[in-house]
């Protein structure tokens, strides 16, 4: 009887220290593989997500030479000068003369909506009617956003010699 009770304890003892001891690190190794399991997941969707943006980036290469006129259409930067000097090369191949160019600030987009920056600004130009209607159909049929939001024409008195001076507000866009 004393053999079966040494036997029935040191399965017991063994039981016990089994479940102590490997218990443990066989929860160790089930958390380990659903560790591997979500970075294999997670390795996955990162693989189908680069596919995807190597997808997109090569239909946008078909669409590179609209891509450029959009780019220039829009300028990263609201810089004045290339527009002044776009202005100014543009008046005077149409024969106008640039008198003056004023800026009215820059509005910069109101978070929450998806708007761009706005540059807004007043230039006078004097010259004939077909001259400004010239500029005024390079302006628009620029690359460049330019919106003429209003205009004015101040026609000189009858006895002197000058030409009619012509005053615009526009409105150019950039992101």
């Amino acid at each position: 009887m004393n053999k079966i009770i040494i036997i029935v304890a040191g399965v017991i003892i063994a039981l016990i220290l089994a479940v102590v001891l490997v218990w443990p690190q066989y929860q160790k190794f089930q958390a380990l593989n659903l560790n591997i399991e979500k970075k294999q997941e997670e390795l996955s969707s990162r693989e189908t997500y680069f596919s995807q943006i190597k997808e997109t980036s090569a239909k946008l290469q078909e669409y590179s030479e609209a891509l450029s006129k959009i780019a220039s259409a829009l300028p990263e930067d609201p810089s004045l000068a290339p527009l002044v000097n776009f202005l100014q090369i543009n008046s005077a191949q149409t024969g106008l003369i640039l008198k003056k160019i004023v800026l009215g600030g820059t509005t910069a987009p109101i978070d929450g909506k998806e708007s761009l920056p706005e540059t807004q600004l007043v230039i006078q130009v004097s010259g004939s009617y077909q001259a400004f209607k010239d500029f005024l159909g390079l302006i628009e049929s620029s690359a460049r956003i330019i919106e003429a939001q209003h205009i004015s024409i101040e026609i000189p008195p009858e006895k002197s010699e000058g030409s009619p001076a012509f005053t615009l507000d526009l409105k150019t866009t950039s992101y």
